[in-house]
């Protein structure tokens, strides 16, 4: 193609989308007709666009821009005043062709355009690329997202020297497309801020948090606005319908879970979507056209900001089903505001957060841990190019940076633009062979029988890496054991030689490979660090291609030096089912003794009772396994002196049965309305009740619970009615604090958290300090900053402030330099523009 050509045919502008429009004032855009493709398929294509008021909808196409010999009459939907939602598919096309086409009404046309349909399914030559965008959700005057999805344009033209139709196949859109499920999010946000791109390339999306907040829980305009409930996969409707669903690409399946809506009652937390996972899996795994599997999910698998602010659902359940196949080879999510890299620990699957423009979110501003299931977290915005070549089944990730949050607005698209900075790469080839069994070469001793003597520190060191591919070392796995069956781990170490954590702060907040200088075939153990007794140790090698080799044998060695930690017991679980074997782990300070470990009944005391059962220890550290069939109750153990009642360590509790389920007719309730809670499967003992506590209160502490519910019987149901405030309910029983049921978050009222502020006016200039009180105590609630008169969700939010999910303390505010006037702010909950508090009214005077 002529580089004139190229240069006519692609929309892009140089500039203009660089320079800030403030679509608030605007409201509806009027502009010329832009066109969005979904659900690409190698027969068909469907395309949707929006208008004030017309009411017809034709779709023009051919096989030559000057020839658009085919028109179809499409539909259009009448969503609000000012919103028409025009849509039709494209049917009877050819696989892997390019077509162009207009859409048109009474009054509008809209430019020729062109896209290229999906290949057909199963097909295994020629290349497919996938561009992830992730979250948009910010409407305001930068345009993030859209700045975003322009320079990714331009570096993807670059880099393949083509319009994006011709080297881009698909767009995938991992959630929190918008920031409210509003019609003027949706027009003004999603669509407008793609229109760049999503004329020429399909797009596809995942339901994220946002999508359901301003009275979109059950996403009725998110089923309007998308036609994924006509894709199956072999035959398999999904439930959900448009809210999740599969698509297959060529020898790609791309399955879009749902975190968010998922656990209501009619979805049986879960379980129907699970099923239908594993129904998706089951045909993927013997089905010849399906050599990649990549899943969606909105709410990440792992993230090292934000900790625990995942999907635990889909971590726990969703994963090992999709891990059956090794055709699963990366995982997509989002929901945080960065990038981030990882695989998981057993399998050989990537996990990735993709990046995007959404609200601020910087190390240093939430709770962080440096995971070894993530290798690389890096605070840019950021977008992903996934490039399978499909006949050597090889899965290609680039990572581009564009933008840090940290820069302020007139520097981070400008001055300290990273213009596509390559931040990351890695890939995914199947049928390669994992690498060389490796050894811990430390001697010649460590056989069965001939323990090594040896003082701590100590240095375990690994074989050399080797392999028979040409894939390097990524990873080691140490683990060190109570056992040669590696049951009793004391040490188990996952470490990158990148390992990416944390920034180099101001001025250029760069990422920070904390294993620099980290030899990873190498692991020290501390002094200390063990107890004085006999361990196993062994070492496994991942390489660039995300496979573990086999465990070398073990390495047996004995501590002799080490100072013994505190005496401890520990347990695997709080709650076993009747029959299983009881494991607890302990530690003590003397070999020597005749210590032993005892299990009693609740409520009996070792000085009086005799124990229930009962067994010596023999080494500094190790395990016993009680096999004693228990009956259903509740119990505790002890670890005792030298064959004597005296407890040397704290005693640990548990459980032997199954948990009780409770219920709670709403997760909300109204101020003034009766919390009904249900409960089954409880022991029905006479002090069991079921405690009512507000959020950041705990049984056992100081503070008595707000109500309590007398659970005498096995199952029962009670209404209660509190005052307003944030709540769980939990079944403790025999009187205690041992907790035998899952907690069941609540809350009663609409205003329930309180801010404030110590004055009502600030000098301009001036940071100033928002105490609050009685917040939900949810990781991402935060309090806003808005102007007199906003309507938070849909006027500018000045500046926002997160508090780690803190149920009272305080705030700094420091904005730019406000116009003096009339300002407030409010306390919102979970990320969303849910308000839960008062509006404090101040305002900013003149120095």
């Amino acid at each position: 193609m002529k580089r004139s050509d190229f240069l006519r045919m692609s929309t892009l502008g140089a500039g203009a989308v660089l320079l800030p429009r403030n679509v608030y004032a605007a409201g509806i855009g009027t502009g010329t007709l832009s066109p969005y493709l979904s659900n690409p398929q190698p027969d068909s294509m469907w395309v949707s666009w929006w208008t004030n008021s017309n009411t017809q909808s034709f779709l023009d196409w051919g096989t030559d821009s000057n020839d658009l010999a085919n028109t179809m009459t499409g539909a259009v939907q009448n969503l609000g005043t000012g919103y028409r939602y025009h849509s039709g598919q494209i049917t009877g096309l050819q696989a892997s062709t390019l077509y162009y086409y207009r859409v048109r009404t009474e009054s509008q046309n809209s430019p020729i355009y062109r896209f290229k349909t999906a290949p057909a399914k199963g097909a295994k030559t020629g290349r497919i690329r996938v561009l992830v965008l992730g979250d948009n959700q910010i409407i305001s005057g930068e345009r993030r997202w859209e700045k975003l999805v322009a320079r990714a344009r331009i570096k993807l033209e670059e880099l393949y020297g083509a319009p994006i139709e011709e080297c881009v196949d698909l767009i995938l859109n991992i959630g929190d497309q918008v920031d409210v499920g509003t019609l003027n999010h949706w027009r003004n946000l999603h669509f407008e801020y793609g229109k760049l791109i999503t004329p020429n390339i399909p797009s596809m999306t995942t339901v994220g948090n946002h999508e359901t907040y301003s009275g979109e829980s059950n996403l009725t305009l998110y089923k309007s606005l998308f036609r994924y409930e006509q894709l199956t996969y072999q035959g398999i409707v999904s439930p959900g319908g448009d809210t999740y669903y599969a698509n297959q690409v060529a020898n790609i399946l791309f399955i879009h879970t749902n975190s968010e809506v998922m656990p209501t009652a009619s979805e049986g937390a879960g379980d129907v979507q699970k099923q239908w996972v594993q129904n998706i899996v089951n045909a993927a795994k013997v089905d010849n056209s399906v050599d990649f599997i990549v899943s969606l999910v909105h709410r990440p698998y792992q993230a090292e900001q934000y900790v625990g602010d995942i999907s635990q659902w889909f971590r726990d359940q969703i994963m090992p089903i999709l891990a059956q196949t090794e055709k699963h080879v990366l995982n997509i999510g989002a929901h945080h505001h960065l990038y981030s890299r990882g695989q998981t620990r057993e399998w050989p699957i990537y996990h990735i957060i993709n990046g995007a423009t959404a609200w601020d979110q910087f190390w240093g501003q939430s709770t962080e841990v440096d995971f070894d299931d993530v290798q690389k977290t890096i605070a840019h915005w950021a977008w992903q190019v996934i490039d399978f070549d499909l006949a050597s089944r090889e899965m290609k990730v680039d990572c581009y940076a564009e933008a840090n949050v940290r820069f302020s607005e007139a520097e981070r698209w400008t001055t300290k633009a990273y213009n596509s900075r390559l931040v990351d790469t890695f890939s995914r080839k199947l049928g390669l062979a994992a690498p060389s069994l490796p050894q811990i070469t430390n001697g010649t001793g460590g056989g069965p029988g001939q323990p090594n003597n040896l003082g701590l520190p100590y240095t375990l060191t690994s074989s050399a890496f080797s392999t028979t591919t040409a894939e390097t070392l990524n990873s080691t796995q140490f683990q060190i054991a109570l056992d040669a069956g590696f049951t009793n781990l004391r040490v188990d170490r996952i470490r990158d030689g990148v390992n990416l954590y944390g920034d180099s702060g101001a001025p250029l907040y760069e990422p920070v490979n904390v294993n620099a200088s980290v030899n990873i075939l190498n692991y020290i153990i501390a002094a200390n660090a063990l107890p004085s007794t006999t361990f196993f140790s062994r070492v496994r090698h991942r390489d660039t291609n995300a496979m573990w080799s086999a465990w070398s044998a073990p390495y047996q060695f004995t501590v002799t030096n080490s100072a013994t930690a505190q005496p401890a017991l520990t347990l695997q679980k709080r709650v076993f089912p009747l029959g299983e074997d009881i494991i607890i782990g302990y530690e003590r300070v003397a070999a020597a003794k005749a210590d032993w470990i005892g299990i009693y009944a609740a409520g009996t005391s070792p000085t009086s009772a005799l124990p229930i059962s009962r067994q010596y220890v023999m080494n500094a550290a190790g395990t016993r396994k009680f096999a004693y069939d228990f009956p259903e109750g509740e119990y505790f153990a002890g670890l005792f002196s030298d064959n004597t009642t005296t407890e040397l360590a704290p005693r640990v509790r548990f459980y032997v049965g199954a948990l009780a389920t409770l219920t709670l007719s709403e997760d909300a309730y109204s101020e003034g309305a009766a919390a009904q809670v249900t409960w089954s499967g409880a022991p029905g003992n006479l002090p069991d009740q079921i405690s009512i506590y507000r959020v950041g209160e705990s049984p056992g502490g100081s503070t008595p619970p707000a109500a309590a519910i007398t659970a005498r019987t096995v199952k029962g149901s009670r209404m209660i009615s509190l005052p307003n405030g944030y709540y769980y309910a939990v079944l403790l029983i025999n009187g205690g604090t041992f907790e035998l049921s899952n907690r069941m978050p609540f809350s009663v009222g609409s205003v329930i958290s309180q801010v404030s502020m110590a004055v009502n006016s600030v000098a301009q200039g001036q940071n100033f300090i928002v105490d609050f009180s009685g917040g939900p105590g949810i990781p991402k609630d935060w309090i806003g900053l808005f102007a007199a008169g906003s309507v938070p969700g849909i006027d500018l939010l000045i500046q926002y402030k997160y508090f780690a999910g803190a149920t009272a303390g305080s705030v700094t505010f420091d904005p730019p330099s406000l116009d003096v006037g009339a300002y407030f702010v409010a306390m919102f909950t979970n990320d969303s523009y849910t308000e839960v508090s008062n509006r404090f009214p101040f305002n900013i005077v003149a120095p």
